[in-house]
């Protein structure tokens, strides 16, 4: 073997390490798999809970209700203060350690205020 090619796949080598270890520290604190519940003010109206993705501080999530299918998104600011969207209404709270607790507008007035909490999954 030449030493141009060593001296390149070891360069190759160091530079796919770097690439892995700037993408790991550009992960947020937050990412991960985490699990949401919701519920109201009025408990007749449904509750339940559904699972939820971290990626980069961006939050993703589906909740399947008998009153249709509510999709969950929105952003983790650096200090833990989630703004984003539950439905059609915003979805505000903040995500502390393994928790998060938000609020949010009911799509049905009877049902009353909503109340989210997610715990980061085990």
């Amino acid at each position: 073997m030449s030493r141009l090619f060593v001296n390149r796949a070891f360069g190759a080598i160091a530079l796919a390490g770097l690439m892995t270890v700037g993408d790991a520290m550009a992960a947020g604190p937050y990412d991960g798999q985490w699990n949401a519940s919701v519920s109201f003010v009025q408990r007749r109206c449904t509750s339940g809970d559904f699972p939820v993705t971290v990626a980069d501080n961006k939050v993703t999530g589906t909740f399947k209700g008998v009153y249709g299918t509510y999709q969950l998104s929105g952003t983790i600011a650096a200090d833990g203060t989630f703004s984003g969207t539950y439905g059609k209404g915003p979805l505000t709270g903040k995500f502390s350690g393994g928790k998060f607790n938000g609020t949010f507008p009911p799509s049905v007035e009877a049902c009353g205020e909503g109340h989210m909490q997610i715990e980061r999954a085990k």
